[in-house]
C-alpha cells in the first residue's frame, strides 16, 4: 500500500514539476500552428512570432499580425498600415498550476493555459491597447479553446466617445482537422461625435464549420443584430431593427447543398418609411466543380488585372453547370410603406455531358419559374410614375389582377417562355 502511495506521489510530482518544461515547447508550437492556420484561412493575413521568453512553468510570447499583399491591402489607402500585436502569457504543464496566480487560470489537463492581450501598433510607433482579454486552453491534442471577454466600459478621444456593453466570444479551433466551433454574445456598441452617432444593438452568433477537400467549408451559422441607428446632428438618419441570418450547408453524395435565410424586420429611412425583407434561398451544386470555380475567383480577386476573367474561368464554369445546378428562392419578399412584393423563383440546369456542353445548349436545357405578387398600391404608384411602361405590362397581360394583388407567373422550359400562360418569343438566333 505504501509503495503504491509513494508511486502515485512520484507520478504527481512529475506531472506538476517536470512536465511544464517538456510540455511548454509543445504548447508554444500549438499556439504558432493555430495562428498560422488562422492566417491561411484568411488568405491575406501574415502572422509572425516575435519569440517566446520561456521559463519552466510559464512563457511570455508575442505575435504580430499584418495585412499581406492582396485585394484588401490594394484597396486600402497608401501608407503604412497598422499591425495587430498579440501578447500572450502561456502557463504550461499537464496541470498548469502557475495559471492559478492570474485571472482565468485553470487546472484543466492539457498542454497549457494562456491569457492574451491585444494592441494596435501604428507606423508612427504609437501603440494603442484594445480592451478585453483572451483566455485560452490548449488541449492534449493541440486543439485551442479561446474566449474573448470584454467588460462594459467607455473610452474618449479628442473627437469621439466609444462605449460598449459586456461581450463574450468563444472559439474552438482544431488546426489538425481545420474545424471551427464558435459563438458570441456581443453587447451594444456606440460611437458618438459632434457631427453624429452610430449605435449597434446586441449581437449574437454561433456556428460550426468543417473544411472539405474542395477548398470550402460546410456547417451551420446563425447571427442576429438587434438594432442599428445612425444619427446626424441629433436627427435620426437610419434605423434598422431585428436582422437575423442563418446558413446550413451540407455535403451530400459529392454535392453541396446550402440553405440561407435572411430576415429584416424593419429598415427605416426618414421621409420614406419602413422596409422589411425576408429571403429563403437554396443552392445545390457539384462540390468539386464549385470548389474549382471558387478557387479561381479567389485567385482572380488578388490579380492586378481581371480583364481575362471570363476566359480564365470559362472551362471551370462549364464543368460546374454541366454537373447540374439548382438555385431557388423559396421566399423573396420585400415590404415597402406603399405595398409589398412577394416572389418565388426556381432556376434549374439539369446535368449533361461535359464533352458536349455548349452555351447555346445550356439555354435550351434551363428549367425556370417565377411567381410574383405585387400589391395593388404598388401598381397604382407605378402607373403614376411611369404610366406608359406600366400600362403596357397590364395591357399585354404580364400583370393580372387577382383580388387585391397583381400576379405574374413566368415559366421557361426547353427554350419556350410563357408569362401568365401567354407565349413569349425568344430570339435565340441572335445568340448564335
Amino acid at each position: 500500500m505504501k509503495k503504491g502511495v509513494i508511486a502515485a506521489l512520484l507520478v504527481l510530482a512529475l506531472i506538476v514539476l517536470v512536465s511544464p518544461g517538456i510540455v511548454g515547447r509543445l504548447a508554444e508550437r500549438s499556439v504558432d500552428e493555430n495562428l498560422n492556420w488562422a492566417a491561411t484561412k484568411s488568405g491575406e493575413l501574415v502572422i509572425n512570432s516575435q519569440g517566446f521568453d520561456r521559463r519552466w512553468f510559464s512563457s511570455a510570447g508575442q505575435h504580430r499580425v499584418e495585412l499581406g499583399d492582396g485585394a484588401i491591402r490594394a484597396a486600402m489607402a497608401d501608407g503604412d498600415l497598422p499591425a495587430l500585436i498579440i501578447n500572450t502569457r502561456l502557463d504550461h504543464g499537464l496541470i498548469p498550476v502557475s495559471s492559478l496566480t492570474r485571472a482565468g487560470g485553470s487546472l484543466a489537463p492539457g498542454l497549457g493555459s494562456a491569457v492574451s492581450t491585444l494592441s494596435v501598433a501604428y507606423g508612427t510607433g504609437e501603440t494603442v491597447a484594445i480592451p478585453g482579454t483572451i483566455y485560452s486552453e490548449i488541449g492534449l491534442g493541440g486543439e485551442l479553446h479561446s474566449s474573448y471577454v470584454l467588460d462594459a466600459g467607455s473610452q474618449m478621444t479628442d473627437t469621439k466617445k466609444f462605449s460598449w456593453e459586456p461581450t463574450t466570444i468563444n472559439v474552438a479551433i482544431n488546426a489538425g482537422t481545420g474545424s471551427v466551433v464558435f459563438s458570441g454574445d456581443v453587447g451594444a456598441i456606440s460611437i458618438a461625435a459632434d457631427e453624429g452617432a452610430v449605435s449597434v444593438g446586441a449581437m449574437t452568433f454561433q456556428g460550426e464549420q468543417t473544411p472539405t477537400p474542395h477548398g470550402f467549408s460546410v456547417g451551420d451559422v446563425t447571427a442576429t443584430v438587434a438594432s442599428l441607428t445612425l444619427t446626424r446632428s441629433g436627427t435620426e438618419a437610419v434605423r434598422m431593427q431585428n436582422l437575423t441570418a442563418s446558413s446550413v450547408t451540407r455535403m451530400v453524395n459529392g454535392r453541396v447543398n446550402s440553405r440561407s435565410t435572411i430576415s429584416l424586420a424593419s429598415f427605416a429611412i426618414p421621409a420614406f418609411g419602413d422596409i422589411a425583407v425576408a429571403v429563403d434561398m437554396f443552392v445545390d451544386a457539384e462540390a468539386e466543380a464549385l470548389g474549382k470555380v471558387l478557387k479561381k475567383l479567389e485567385a482572380m480577386s488578388r490579380a492586378p488585372d481581371n480583364g481575362q476573367l471570363f476566359v480564365d474561368i470559362e472551362d471551370d464554369l462549364k464543368s460546374l453547370l454541366a454537373a447540374g445546378l439548382d438555385m431557388r428562392f423559396d421566399r423573396l419578399d420585400v415590404t415597402l410603406p406603399m405595398g409589398a412584393v412577394e416572389a418565388k423563383i426556381d432556376f434549374e440546369i439539369p446535368a449533361s455531358e461535359r464533352a458536349t456542353f455548349e452555351w447555346t445548349s445550356l439555354l435550351l436545357s434551363i428549367v425556370a419559374s417565377a411567381d410574383i405578387s405585387v400589391s395593388e398600391e404598388l401598381v397604382e404608384l407605378a402607373m403614376q410614375m411611369n404610366p406608359l411602361a406600366t400600362g403596357a405590362l397590364l395591357s399585354m397581360g404580364y400583370l393580372k389582377q387577382s383580388g387585391d394583388d397583381y400576379v405574374l407567373q413566368a415559366r421557361y422550359k426547353k427554350g419556350v417562355m410563357t408569362v401568365n400562360g401567354a407565349p413569349i418569343p425568344i430570339p435565340f438566333g441572335m445568340l448564335q
